[in-house]
């Protein structure tokens, strides 16, 4: 992605929702977000498809032309459940004042630029936000699987640490410490080796940041396949 483009579109954001909510803390708020859920896109992704075929091995039939196609495809299916997963999540703990598909609209804007428009983004958001979390994860997992085959091949697991980390993300950009806390808590009790890295002991990091040694806050094949 262009990164002036993406800078512009977060300024835009920013007006936006300062505009909205009546607040002057839009470009915090569309910064965490736009950081952390990037950082959550590229993390997924690379355990999806990178470690996959780093401990299982590269398929030498998939030509680089049709990788950087599925690539593109992936990483749009991430950021389309992300979005679902933080507007669950706003409307639930009341981050806006304003109507939930205010939020929904503003976000994909974020997140997806021109695309948001898109009637297949439109069709897999509606289709998300109708199902509880556990069908909507179940229901990425296998549109994940559809358009990055290699990712049936990672710990199951991590598909059950990416929607708190969204939550996580999503109270991170509204101060909301006890939401992310309790999000980290779910990860937890999913996965109790993230609280064993000796470099951040799994506490949560600042939108954006990401724990060297494990991967926190979406850990690497070492942690997902650690024994309890």
């Amino acid at each position: 992605m262009d990164k002036e483009e993406f800078a512009k579109r977060r300024v835009e954001a920013a007006e936006e929702f300062n505009q909205y909510e009546h607040r002057d803390d839009g470009a915090r708020v569309a910064g965490r977000l736009a950081d952390g859920l990037t950082v959550l896109r590229e993390s997924l992704y690379s355990r999806v498809h990178d470690d996959v075929q780093r401990i299982v091995g590269r398929d030498s039939m998939l030509m680089p032309v049709s990788e950087k196609r599925s690539e593109a495809v992936a990483k749009t299916e991430i950021e389309i459940f992300q979005i679902a997963v933080s507007t669950t999540a706003a409307a639930e703990a009341g981050y806006v004042t304003t109507d939930n598909d205010w939020y929904l609209r503003w976000l994909t804007r974020l997140r997806l630029g021109e695309m948001h428009a898109d009637e297949k983004v439109i069709k897999r958001l509606a289709h998300y936000l109708s199902k509880t979390s556990d069908e909507r994860r179940l229901a990425f997992t296998d549109v994940m699987a559809s358009a990055l085959p290699e990712s049936r091949r990672a710990p199951l697991v991590l598909f059950r640490l990416l929607p708190p980390a969204v939550r996580i993300v999503t109270a991170q950009a509204f101060d909301d410490d006890s939401g992310a806390l309790h999000a980290r808590s779910s990860q937890a009790d999913d996965l109790p080796a993230v609280r064993d890295c000796p470099k951040c002991n799994g506490s949560l990091l600042d939108s954006g940041r990401q724990c060297p040694k494990c991967g926190n806050p979406l850990w690497r094949f070492t942690w997902l396949t650690a024994a309890d």
